[in-house]
C-alpha cells in the first residue's frame, strides 16, 4: 500500500467553504473522525488510519510546542540582551570614573605636594597664632575700661 498525503487542515476549510458558499468567519480544525475517514477514502485500514491521525496529531502538538519554546527562547535572547546592555552600561560608567582617576606617578606627586604645602603651613603656623594673639590682646587692652587712665 502506498501511504496517502497528509491532509492540510486549511486546504480542506478552504475546499468546504468554496463547496457551500458561505464563508465561515473562523478556521474550522477537521476532527479525529473526519480525519480517520479522509484516510479511510484514500485507502487505509481503519486501524492504519487511525495510527495515522495519531502521528499527525503528535507531530502538530511537537511542531505548536517548539514554537512556542522558540518564542519563549527569543523572549529569554531579548531579556538577556537587556541584562547585558544594562552591564554594558555599568561597566562604561566605571571604565570613565577610573580614566578620570590619576595613575601611580600622579598620585605620588600630589602626595609630595600635600606634604610641602602642610610642612609649610606647620612652619607658618606659629608666626600666625603670634599674630592673631598680639592682635586679641591690643583689642581687649584697648577696651578694658580698667586700664582706661
Amino acid at each position: 500500500m502506498k501511504q496517502p498525503a497528509i491532509p492540510n487542515a486549511a486546504e480542506e476549510t478552504k475546499a468546504e467553504q468554496n463547496q457551500s458558499g458561505v464563508k465561515q468567519k473562523s478556521k474550522k480544525f477537521p476532527t479525529a473522525t473526519e480525519l480517520i475517514s479522509h484516510y479511510q477514502k484514500r485507502g487505509l485500514e481503519p486501524a492504519e488510519a487511525s495510527v495515522k491521525v495519531i502521528e499527525d496529531l503528535q507531530n502538530a502538538l511537537v511542531r505548536v510546542v517548539s514554537s512556542s519554546k522558540n518564542a519563549s527562547s527569543k523572549d529569554k535572547l531579548v531579556t538577556d540582551a537587556r541584562k547585558i546592555d544594562a552591564i554594558n552600561g555599568r561597566l562604561a560608567v566605571v571604565d570613565a570614573k577610573l580614566e578620570t582617576k590619576p595613575g601611580y606617578v600622579e598620585t605620588f606627586v600630589l602626595g609630595l605636594a600635600s606634604g610641602a604645602a602642610l610642612n609649610g603651613v606647620n612652619a607658618v603656623w606659629p608666626h600666625v597664632t603670634k599674630g592673631i594673639g598680639q592682635v586679641w590682646s591690643a583689642v581687649k587692652s584697648g577696651t578694658d575700661p580698667s586700664s582706661a587712665s
